[in-house]
């Protein structure tokens, strides 16, 4: 199963529990592990929290400086496969977030774990068990979140065509409808990238000249407060 995704994800030595690596766009690794592990990443959207420290099974495992609100992992990382316990914590503190309770991470899997705000600006974790299963080898593989607790719904334009499953979004509708955690296929190209009001013609964000290459994965997400939206793209790689 790994070996068909050679392609478009390259591999990173496996350290510890948890090789951490916070950032603002996707990289690849260059060493391939055949090691038995399964693959985590981190989305910390939440605007409205601190920089937040994760323990699998009470062991720390992203080193002291946290995953800072508004970063995200630059790459899936490697962990042992096994039951963890997962909590999210304000950095340097013992001051529990929210919990992802003892579940299952195996080797046919991989994960991305989401923190968001709700309308209330509390923070919440959430586990997207991320599905390659089905991704096309020939054709770029996309995905809309919008991570924004400030944004209305909104509908995402590329090259001035509503995309198919990512109108009318709100905020961290992938929580509740798991639906548009799955990807869904693009011919590949340049292509200008919008966030618009849905139903409007209101850019809230937008992305230059982006290019999608066939066979890879990409999570295009709106991000950050009402004062300072952005449109990132995330390549998956691993």
């Amino acid at each position: 199963m790994r070996n068909s995704k050679k392609q478009f994800f390259w591999g990173v030595a496996l350290v510890g529990i948890l090789s951490a690596g916070w950032a603002g766009c996707a990289k690849t690794g260059t060493t391939f592990t055949t090691s038995p592990v399964t693959y985590v990443s981190v989305l910390n959207q939440a605007p409205y929290g601190p920089t937040i420290d994760i323990y699998f099974n009470d062991t720390l495992a992203t080193g002291s400086a946290g995953v800072a609100s508004g970063s995200f992992s630059s790459k899936y990382s490697p962990i042992k496969p096994g039951n963890y316990d997962v909590k999210f914590k304000q950095n340097g503190t013992s001051t529990l977030i929210d919990e992802i309770p003892t579940s299952p991470y195996d080797t046919l899997s991989i994960y991305t774990f989401l923190l968001y705000n709700n309308p209330d600006k509390t923070v919440k974790a959430f586990k997207i068990k991320d599905d390659f299963s089905t991704i096309s080898q020939t054709y770029a593989n996309i995905r809309f979140f919008n991570l924004s607790p400030d944004a209305p719904s909104v509908d995402l334009f590329i090259n001035d065509a509503a995309v198919q499953g990512a109108t009318a979004r709100n905020p961290a509708d992938n929580v509740i409808n798991t639906s548009f955690n799955a990807f869904q296929s693009l011919a590949p190209g340049s292509f200008n990238v919008k966030v618009k009001v849905a139903g409007k013609d209101s850019v809230l964000a937008s992305q230059g000249t982006l290019t999608l290459i066939g066979g890879y994965v990409y999570t295009i997400f709106l991000s950050g407060p009402s004062t300072k939206l952005s449109l990132n793209v995330l390549q998956a790689s691993y």
